[in-house]
C-alpha cells in the first residue's frame, strides 16, 4: 500500500510542476503583451522576469529531483508497470 502512496505523491508533484509550466507560459505572455506596448510599465517587468526566474528555478529542480528519483530506482521496478493499463 505504501508504494501506491508513494506512487501518488509522486504523480501530485508532477501535476504541480505541470501547472507551474503553465504558469511560467502565462507569465511570459504577460511579458510579451508589456512589451509590445509604446510605453512599457518597468515595475510590471521587473516583477514578471523575477516571477519567470523563480518559476523556472523551482521547475528546474523539482523535475532535477524526480529525474534523480527515478534513477535510484531497480531497472525492474521502474520498467514493471510501462506496459501495463
Amino acid at each position: 500500500m505504501a508504494t501506491y502512496s508513494l506512487a501518488n505523491e509522486r504523480l501530485r508533484a508532477l501535476e504541480d510542476i505541470e501547472r507551474e509550466i503553465g504558469a511560467i507560459l502565462q507569465n511570459a505572455g504577460t511579458v510579451i503583451l508589456e512589451l509590445s506596448k509604446e510605453k512599457t510599465n518597468e515595475r510590471l517587468l521587473d516583477r514578471q522576469a523575477a516571477a519567470f526566474t523563480a518559476s523556472v528555478q523551482h521547475v528546474e529542480a523539482e523535475l532535477s529531483a524526480q529525474i534523480r528519483y527515478l534513477t535510484q530506482l531497480p531497472y525492474g521496478i521502474a520498467n514493471s508497470n510501462s506496459g501495463k493499463k
